[in-house]
């Protein structure tokens, strides 16, 4: 079995029944907010404690935390709506192991309200299209994985792609032409990113490496996509890479790498004002989130929590 990757915790514990040799899975999260002069200093994500998971949010300015969500379910894989007044997430409460549905709350954890109740699928990491119009989800149905949509009330479920063996967080487009998403299948080298267009449904391969190729986001102007890979292949840890928008090329060999601590660097979420990405990382031997500069520089680190293992940022 090959080395975890940094949100191994979080994959064990959805896809167990997920049986893949030498590759252990990146969570990836979303784009949240709509751009703008100045960032929003509120980053949302989850945390493991050890026995259960939660969503929380942090100030990145003040590195005041704030637990959300209080439940001995499993609840994560959050991400801003479009106007930042919800936050949409899954969880398993009241279902069978491993089966999860969609949920939104208020930014402050109150309102909840469920979109979802699928006895036969686990829908996950959802992700709001940039105009609020459409939810993307990653869907679990008779052990294959679909990259598919839902209407902001959670019904009109509609599969762009599919089925995989498996499929993680989609990423929209900022234009909400396409939807990005990393995807083991048919002629992909150990987990690709391909990206699907919801109103033809074409599948395109985007990068293509030796390596697990995971958690792609975009920068507000549309400029660069982030995502992670080994650099030096698929048993060395993950960096953070960046590539321009408009390159066609799927081998990744010119895109430029922004991280190369020791550990595992993950998950690079942009700022809504673009100066600024959170990512993942155990560089100081916890998963804890970081702050860094548009080109990789100026590191600091925004959660210290030995007790808790955080997971998927979305700023």
């Amino acid at each position: 079995m090959g080395r975890r990757w940094p949100c191994a915790a979080l994959a064990l514990a959805l896809l167990a029944s997920l049986m893949v040799a030498s590759v252990m899975f990146a969570a990836c999260g979303d784009d949240g907010g709509d751009g703008g002069d100045a960032a929003d200093a509120h980053i949302v994500y989850e945390a493991n404690d050890g026995a259960r998971t939660n969503v929380y949010s942090v100030d990145s300015e003040t590195q005041a935390s704030v637990q959300l969500t209080q439940g001995e379910s499993y609840d994560g894989q959050p991400a801003w709506s479009v106007d930042r007044e919800r936050i949409i997430y899954i969880s398993d409460a009241g279902q069978a192991p491993n089966v999860t549905d969609v949920y939104t709350m208020a930014a402050d954890g109150s309102d909840v309200q469920r979109l979802t109740n699928t006895l036969d699928a686990a829908e996950r990491s959802p992700k709001y299209a940039p105009d609020g119009s459409r939810i993307a989800i990653a869907l679990l149905r008779g052990g294959e994985y679909f990259l598919a949509t839902l209407a902001p009330d959670g019904s009109d479920e509609q599969v762009l792609a599919g089925p995989y063996e498996f499929v993680e967080f989609p990423s929209w487009r900022r234009d909400g032409q396409e939807i990005y998403f990393a995807a083991i299948g048919d002629g992909t080298q150990s987990i690709d990113i391909l990206s699907v267009s919801p109103a033809t449904r074409d599948v395109t391969v985007r990068v293509s490496t030796p390596s697990p190729d995971v958690c792609p986001h975009f920068s507000f102007d549309e400029e660069y996509m982030t995502y992670a890979r080994s650099p030096s292949g698929p048993n060395d840890e993950p960096d953070i890479f960046r590539r321009p928008l408009a390159s066609d090329d799927v081998s990744g060999v010119d895109d430029e790498r922004l991280t190369d601590a020791e550990g595992r660097d993950d998950y690079a979420n942009p700022s809504s004002d673009d100066e600024r990405y959170v990512f993942l990382s155990n560089r100081d031997g916890n998963f804890d989130l970081y702050l860094m500069d548009r080109d990789g520089g100026d590191v600091t680190r925004l959660t210290n929590t030995p007790d808790l293992r955080e997971n998927v940022p979305d700023w």
